[in-house]
């Protein structure tokens, strides 16, 4: 039988949290801030030697919208490019994937780097916004053979989809090629750019604004770019290139901690141990590293996924070497309800700042239900359970609470949110060791703030880059 843990030990864990509740915000602030400024320096980088951040390499069909050609074309890979065949002789496009508002008013060149293998008629297609109707324009008869320009975009007559002339677009939130080749011809691509005129320089950066949480430094970016696309934040330098090896270089040390450090604890205390605290920080260290570092995006770096795979699968090897604590996936079905006490707090906060719910996608639910299972799985049957063997327990659950937590950065209040209630199911795990309970609660909290919360006082449940770009 455990013993109860002592008062002190209540009374600092307490103090702890409240403390903790308040400082994940200002810790997410620091992180969105810091963001910001470093993909302010990083453009102004790319300006200042000619190119542009409204630049695509064109490897791998997520290089393109929906990875795939629209119309008469079917997309293939092929050497460090790719290649549209054309299917039947009718048009086909090609969408670049656009992260922000374009300007064309600035952006008034194209670049390409590609080719044909026959004659062929080429033009773009440019959405202002998403919800605006779309322009055509005609890039003209090309012969076969390399592409050549940079071609004027503000030089082109532009048309709506009647054919009746328009203005040139100002601005561009959807951009896409269009090529029209005989049958079995196919085009090259490999890159494409859209650039500044030659005389046009970036304005200075605008500072950012002091005692802002981490949504309302996103929301304020997003007011300015609303306003000015080409707009740039923060006076950081951008970082000197970083050599090729450095971004495995913590992969490689994280693998060598993993082998090395556990060994090193049973030699110490002569002979097997179970697994502890040491192991759980190695469990937790890999996915908070990808995650809390911001390597959670569109596009992950390959670096980043191993640090996350080698904590989940050290997790794994501990489970099956059975040296996790006793653990089931359902408790006593009188107690299992405890957890779901997160559904009414849920419905209570969305009741006073939510809106009408805008429910996910099935899809979207299944990825929800499944990731929090994971979750939950990791922190408490790997990580509660685990620092519970050698810290007083309400001590582990503040570690497992705050571990949580930051799982979820750089999302301010999603992280308070995750903190307190990990607080009270860390708490219930140790007592009754189920976690389907918790999972469920997990799951059906994040569905419901996802539909009513989402987009209002919570930006987005995204986690990592995902939550800022």
């Amino acid at each position: 039988m455990r013993r109860a843990a002592p008062p002190w030990a209540l009374v600092t864990a307490a103090i702890l949290a409240v403390a903790l509740l308040f400082a994940l915000p200002w810790l997410a602030a620091t992180v969105v801030r810091g963001a910001i400024e470093r993909d302010g320096a990083h453009e102004r980088a790319v300006f200042a030697t000619g190119g542009s951040p409204w630049s695509w390499r064109m490897r791998h069909p997520r290089d393109l919208v929906a990875g795939r050609a629209f119309g008469g074309g079917q997309l293939t890979t092929a050497d460090d490019s790719l290649q549209v065949r054309a299917t039947d002789g009718t048009p086909f496009e090609v969408g670049l994937p656009i992260k922000r508002q374009a300007d064309l008013r600035v952006l008034t060149s194209l670049r390409l780097d590609a080719s044909a293998s026959a004659p062929g008629v080429y033009g773009v297609s440019v959405r202002r916004s998403l919800d605006d109707p779309i322009v055509h324009a005609s890039l003209g008869h090309r012969p076969a053979g390399a592409l050549v320009g940079p071609m004027r975009l503000d030089t082109l007559a532009w048309t709506d989809e009647a054919g009746h002339h328009v203005d040139a677009p100002t601005r561009a939130a959807m951009f896409r090629l269009k090529a029209s080749l005989p049958t079995g011809e196919s085009l090259t691509l490999r890159s494409a750019s859209l650039l500044p005129a030659t005389d046009w320089s970036p304005g200075p950066p605008s500072a950012l604004p002091d005692g802002m949480s981490a949504e309302g430094l996103l929301g304020w970016r997003d007011d300015r770019l609303a306003v000015d696309p080409m707009a740039s934040f923060g006076r950081a330098a951008p970082p000197l290139p970083a050599p090729s090896w450095q971004p495995w270089a913590a992969p490689v040390l994280y693998l060598l901690a993993l082998v090395i450090l556990p060994r090193v604890r049973r030699m110490r205390e002569d002979g097997t141990v179970h697994a502890g605290p040491v192991e759980a920080l190695l469990v937790v260290a890999g996915p908070l590293w990808f995650i809390a570092g911001l390597g959670l995006s569109l596009r992950p770096a390959p670096a980043g996924i191993a640090m996350f795979a080698l904590g989940v699968l050290y997790a794994l090897f501990l489970a099956l070497r059975r040296q996790l604590p006793p653990w089931h996936w359902f408790g006593a079905w009188r107690r299992a309800g405890w957890p779901l006490l997160a559904l009414p707090v849920a419905i209570a906060i969305v009741a006073v700042a939510g809106h009408a719910p805008v429910w996910p996608p099935a899809s979207r639910v299944l990825v929800y239900i499944g990731w929090a299972f994971f979750q939950q799985w990791l922190m408490l049957a790997v990580v509660a359970a685990l620092l519970e063997r050698a810290l007083s327990r309400p001590f582990a659950v503040l570690l497992t609470a705050l571990a949580f937590a930051l799982l979820h950065t750089p999302n301010g209040l999603l992280m308070q949110l995750c903190f307190v209630a990990e607080l009270a199911w860390a708490w219930w795990f140790l007592h009754r060791r189920a976690v389907f309970p918790v999972a469920l609660a997990h799951a059906a909290s994040a569905l419901l703030l996802q539909a009513c919360l989402a987009g209002g006082i919570l930006r987005s449940l995204e986690v990592g880059a995902r939550f800022i770009g």
